[in-house]
């Protein structure tokens, strides 16, 4: 792993990277005391058996692909119910964000590096479209990307290859000028799978 600090030199040092792709949860801005409460909420609410997707898919999958899991595998899913969890998880994210979560430290300033140096940069994130707005207007983030791929803007999200190959699409860069950063085994999964160099970061 690296810290996300040492990466503007290695960029520099390569020269072989015009783009950097970043994930958003754990790269970005660590949510995780966020998302331990909102599964805390979704599993007492729903009596949810998140047991069933482990403790990997919990802090990986999409909330739509984590949710639909596990009422498949409990034999619980309905379109409403479904519909119902996922509004819920929208609400409490929105209610919560501005106290449980924080950037990672020094991503501010690799982004004012990259940006400075007129490196192309992507947010590749398996969060809901609604939620990478959220992260984007909080921290006034949204002058660094020149585009955001979420799970709403994909039919399947991470470790499939897809949202990396959309990000390379609406850039219009090539997989070998690309460096994604992640922290998870399914992120660098998907980004190898798009033909894609990544960089695990803590």
């Amino acid at each position: 792993m690296t810290d996300i600090r040492g990466i503007a030199a290695f960029l520099e040092k390569s020269g072989k990277y015009r783009g950097v792709f970043f994930d958003m949860d754990g790269v970005v801005i660590d949510s995780g005391r966020l998302w331990g409460h909102i599964i805390g909420g979704i599993e007492s609410k729903f009596a949810l058996d998140l047991s069933v997707i482990g403790d990997s898919g919990k802090n990986s999958l999409s909330s739509e692909d984590a949710v639909r899991l596990v009422l498949e595998r409990t034999g619980r899913f309905s379109p409403a119910l479904y519909a119902e969890i996922l509004k819920e998880i929208e609400a409490v994210y929105s209610e919560s964000f501005s106290s449980l979560v924080a950037m990672k430290d020094g991503i501010r300033e690799l982004l004012s590096a990259l940006k400075e140096r007129k490196v192309t940069m992507a947010l590749v994130s398996n969060s809901s479209a609604r939620q990478v707005r959220t992260v984007l207007g909080h921290f006034a983030l949204g002058d660094f990307f020149s585009a955001t791929v979420s799970s709403d803007d994909v039919s399947e999200g991470k470790p499939s290859p897809e949202p990396y190959l959309k990000a390379l699409e609406l850039t219009g860069l090539d997989a070998g000028e690309v460096l994604a950063l992640e922290d998870s085994d399914e992120g660098e999964r998907s980004a190898a799978s798009a033909a894609v160099d990544c960089m695990r970061i803590n």
